[in-house]
Parts: structure tokens; sequence; C-alpha cells
């Protein structure tokens, strides 16, 4: 393999993860494989990370003063959320799919403890042929 060919292939799928998240944001039909769904995780917890560091440094070093910069960060990281929320939930509901679950097996996640230790078993789960298939 050249040098860097392993870098490029994996930008690459983290990319078209990230892409595929945001293009599929409101398709709730069909299904979304393992790879798709921890790339698109992935690329939007990056982002998070991000926003967050810049938020945190915006908050921590100007304390004396609130200055516009800390004021935009919490803006961009409350939008960010919100609009994330959606895709995010089909994205969800499409792994289900692949696994053939129903999309209402998102409301695992609201189960204290065994809710989000059921719901990491269910996405890592490989996927099955079922009805939800285009």
């Amino acid at each position: 393999m050249p040098r860097g060919a392993f870098a490029h292939t994996v930008l690459m799928e983290l990319w078209d993860g990230f892409k595929k998240f945001w293009t599929r944001a409101f398709d709730y039909h069909g299904t979304t494989s393992r790879r798709e769904f921890w790339w698109g995780v992935l690329g939007n917890a990056l982002i998070m990370v991000a926003l967050l560091a810049l938020w945190i440094v915006s908050v921590t070093c100007f304390i004396p003063m609130v200055n516009n910069f800390s004021i935009v960060m919490t803006i961009a990281l409350a939008v960010f959320s919100i609009v994330e929320l959606i895709p995010s939930i089909t994205l969800i509901i499409r792994r289900m799919h692949d696994i053939d679950r129903s999309g209402f097996f998102i409301f695992v996640l609201f189960i204290p403890i065994v809710g989000f230790i059921w719901y990491i078993y269910l996405v890592t789960r490989r996927g099955v042929p079922n009805k939800y298939q285009k």
C-alpha cells in the first residue's frame, strides 16, 4: 500500500458516511449498514467535539466578561445539536431496519442503563435480509 493510502481511504470512508448521514436525513425507509452507521456517528461526533472544545475555550478563557465569541459558540453548539437530532433519529431507525427490527426500538434508549447496553448490542449486530430492504 502506498504511503498515505490508508489515511486517504479512512478519510474517504468518513466523508462518504458523513455525506450519507446528511443526504438521507429524512429517509425513514430502507436500511443502513453497520459501516455507514458508524462512519456517520463518527463524523458527527468529531464536529460535536470540535464545537465543544471551542465553546469550552470561549467560556473559560474570558471568564470576567461575556464576549461575543462565547455567545456565538453557544448558539452554534445549540443549533448543531438541534439540527443533528432528526438525521440521528432516522439513522438509528434505518439501522434497526437493517437488523429486522421496527424503528420503534429507538425507544430502548429511554430505559435507564440497560437500555443503552441493549442499544449498543442492537446497532452492532450484523444486518440480515428483511422486509425493510429496498
